[in-house]
């Protein structure tokens, strides 16, 4: 992508946050950051496919009940049937509002249990998504039409993960075990933050 179509998605990211309800210091925070991801992502070479950054909001700034209320479906808004206190991540994460690259949205990962997945994308040199990252993915791309996304860079519990799929025709944030595979699912990762 050449630098005016990167600024364009960089503008349509922020323009969908505002008019989803994202509070307007969060959207000061991520817009002030446009010259350094633009830069970032123009020398970023993307494989077939891949999405050239997506902005991040921690748990910190804004529940995931309220994130997920951004992500639709058609007409339907996204409830998470998770726990927050119950996430953890197990990738380091900033604190502030922040933009991920490079993003493979779980399509080369379907069907693979979460924990093979892992053991994959690492191999790979890249790392899983968080659950808010996967939120920030099902907000911005149309993702759920082709499939569900594991969230392999968080747990939910001891032993599953969070993902990101459709119940009742709306998008929802629940889990699923670390050794439980299926097609319609896949774990999404970037390459760097």
């Amino acid at each position: 992508m050449n630098i005016s179509d990167l600024q364009k998605l960089f503008d349509t990211q922020i323009a969908t946050l505002k008019d989803r309800g994202c509070p307007e210091q969060i959207l000061t925070m991520l817009a002030n950051q446009r010259g350094d991801v633009v830069s970032k992502a123009s020398q970023t070479s993307l494989k077939e496919g891949r999405i050239s950054f997506l902005p991040v909001v921690p748990r910190l700034y804004l529940s995931i009940y309220s994130q997920m209320a951004m992500v639709r479906n058609g007409n339907k808004a996204g409830y998470t049937y998770l726990n927050p206190s119950q996430v953890t991540d197990v990738v380091e994460t900033p604190r502030e509002p922040y933009y991920i690259f490079d993003i493979e949205d779980g399509e080369v990962m379907r069907g693979k249990a979460p924990r093979q997945a892992e053991k994959e994308i690492k191999k790979d040199g890249r790392r899983g998504l968080t659950e808010v990252e996967v939120i920030a993915l099902g907000i911005h791309t149309d993702v759920l039409s082709r499939h569900y996304v594991d969230a392999v860079g968080s747990r939910f519990g001891s032993n599953g993960v969070p993902g990101l799929g459709l119940f009742d025709g709306g998008p929802a944030l629940y889990w699923c075990g670390l050794g439980v595979g299926d097609d319609r699912w896949g774990a999404a990762s970037c390459g760097s933050k």
